[in-house]
């Protein structure tokens, strides 16, 4: 089944999917919540959620092989990009998690409704970077995913 991307409300996404990263080094978290525009009979959703019950058990290859079995149905799906990306940094594979995380955020490009995927893209870019001992890419992700940050908190207080 095609996924088709629009800029109906979120509210017309019919699933939440909820991975929550415990990011070695410094106990960030970055939390994974995005809906996902797919029915509930999607071959990528049934991926999606038995690759959330491998990584909650700590099976991470497991996790990330259906991922990219997700991606090969679906392989301009930021969420899928960015879930994968995640698995990888909690494996410690920086160089991955970092290109796997900038993936994301070129195929969710301006699309207002990712905008806090690409902030959580973000965060991930910043955990790696630092894990990679190269400070300037970390500060300079880092200073992207604040100004996501307060421009987000900008806009829910409007």
């Amino acid at each position: 089944m095609k996924v088709s991307y629009s800029n109906k409300p979120r509210q017309l996404f019919n699933r939440l999917l909820t991975i929550t990263l415990l990011i070695a080094g410094g106990n960030a978290y970055a939390l994974a919540n995005q809906l996902i525009p797919v029915d509930s009979t999607s071959a990528v959703e049934s991926l999606l959620n038995d690759a959330k019950t491998y990584y909650e058990m700590k099976q991470f290859e497991q996790a990330a092989a259906l991922l990219e079995r997700a991606l090969r149905i679906d392989p301009r799906n930021p969420i899928l990009w960015h879930n994968l990306a995640g698995i990888r940094l909690a494996q410690e594979d920086w160089k991955r998690a970092a290109n796997l995380a900038t993936k994301s955020n070129t195929l969710a490009g301006s699309n207002n409704d990712y905008r806090e995927l690409r902030l959580r893209n973000w965060v991930i870019v910043t955990r790696a970077c630092e894990g990679l001992g190269d400070f300037n890419c970390a500060q300079e992700a880092r200073n992207r995913a604040q100004a996501l940050a307060r421009a987000l908190r900008t806009e829910k207080s409007s």
